[in-house]
């Protein structure tokens, strides 16, 4: 048995006899082995291969730990990145974005972590290899991790991540929303802390996005619509989420015959049928009377086109209206409509941000303010991922998180 530290602080006694083997000399902590098992990608559009033998990744920074990871959420842009060839930085690689575990190596500097912590960990800062989450051991920093409560089970805390981080910043900074917690404690304005941190800590690509996206007159108060084209993904659900705690209107737009009896039961969420998008327009444009003025679209540029058509800009009081596209806009400009891409980079490359992200997940989990994606489990660890990659490309998971347990 050993102890493992909770987000409240306390501990409880978990059963570690099936836990990997380890050595007394290792280069990290003691009883750490210096070599792990790796599911291993050599060239795009081929399977993982399960190589042993690999060094475990180390610490170069000081606010950098090391997880032992017990579980990874596995995201469509795992087998995409494969298959398609785009974000692999490098061959041999090392894919995954998402996992939980335990704390092995605290950071160096003076930290909230500690030794024996369950951590969750989004992996956006997809380069770093170190970071990646098919492997039994991987490094985060201080400010993109977020402790685990005792009641969130570990498999369920590898689902949450970079679906939670997308939402957050789509709705905190491109949106300039403010992320309120259970009963509006606990409020981040991520619109203002990310004006109030140097502009050269904001990388050149998404500073325009960040900085003069939406203006502080036009960002959402209470009351305020949002439609949500992609209703069922797990994005979604973390943006219906954050936008009910901050007292918004939500319009969940998917497909009702496959999702309905689910999402029909979101709380604070209006479900409209997405099957016929003409129809879902002009249902929209009744539920809003044309006072729509903020989406995010989780599908892609066609679905993105549909919800400019249910937008409203309010031209006489100078309000534009904000679409904010996870997986692309419309090529053409649509006038008094701002298209927005997420700036997930803020997440890793800006403390402040990815901190605040973070410390807000913590409290939102401990106090069972967010509801959390249902989750599958797929068999055979790291061995098994490219079976269970195969059944998200087969689009047998839909609506809920595959997690592979290691």
């Amino acid at each position: 048995m050993s102890q493992i530290r909770s987000a409240s602080g306390s501990l409880t006694s978990v059963d570690t006899t099936q836990s990997k083997a380890r050595r007394a000399d290792s280069p990290l902590e003691n009883e750490l082995p210096f070599q792990q098992s790796v599911a291993l990608l050599h060239a795009a559009r081929e399977r993982l291969v399960l190589t042993e033998a690999c060094p475990i990744p180390y610490p170069t920074k000081d606010d950098e730990l090391v997880v032992e990871i017990r579980a990874i959420g596995l995201n469509p842009v795992d087998w995409k990145s494969i298959d398609y060839n785009f974000a692999i930085p490098q061959l041999p690689y090392i894919a995954g974005r998402d996992f939980a575990g335990l704390v092995v190596k605290a950071p160096a500097a003076s930290s909230r972590l500690q030794v024996g912590d369950l951590v969750l960990s989004p992996s956006t800062d997809y380069r770093d290899i170190r970071k990646s989450a098919f492997q039994e051991y991987a490094i985060s920093t201080h400010h993109n991790v977020a402790r685990i409560p005792r009641n969130v089970p570990t498999t369920q805390a590898a689902s949450i991540g970079v679906a939670y981080v997308a939402a957050a910043l789509a709705l905190g900074v491109s949106l300039g929303l403010r992320l309120y917690g259970p009963s509006g404690r606990d409020q981040i304005d991520l619109w203002k802390t990310v004006r109030q941190v140097p502009v050269s800590t904001i990388p050149a690509d998404i500073l325009a996005e960040c900085l003069s996206g939406i203006e502080n007159a036009e960002r959402p108060q209470p009351g305020d619509w949002i439609a949500v084209y992609g209703g069922s993904s797990t994005s979604a659900l973390f943006i219906s989420e954050i936008a009910r705690l901050a007292e918004l209107k939500v319009i969940l737009l998917a497909d009702g015959v496959k999702h309905g009896g689910r999402l029909s039961e979101r709380q604070g969420c209006i479900l409209v049928d997405s099957h016929d998008p003409a129809r879902a327009i002009k249902v929209v444009q009744s539920i809003t009377k044309g006072r729509l003025k903020f989406a995010v679209d989780t599908v892609g540029k066609e679905t993105a086109g549909h919800l400019v058509q249910m937008l409203q800009a309010e031209a006489q009081e100078g309000k534009r209206a904000h679409l904010v596209g996870l997986t692309g806009v419309p090529k053409e400009k649509v006038d008094d409509v701002v298209f927005h891409s997420v700036p997930i980079k803020l997440f890793h490359e800006v403390p402040s941000i990815g901190l605040a992200l973070m410390v807000w997940l913590e409290r939102a989990l401990e106090s069972g303010a967010l509801a959390l994606p249902e989750v599958e489990h797929a068999e055979g660890g790291l061995g098994g991922i490219n079976a269970a990659l195969d059944k998200m490309r087969r689009g047998e998971i839909s609506g809920r998180r595959l997690v592979v347990s290691v």
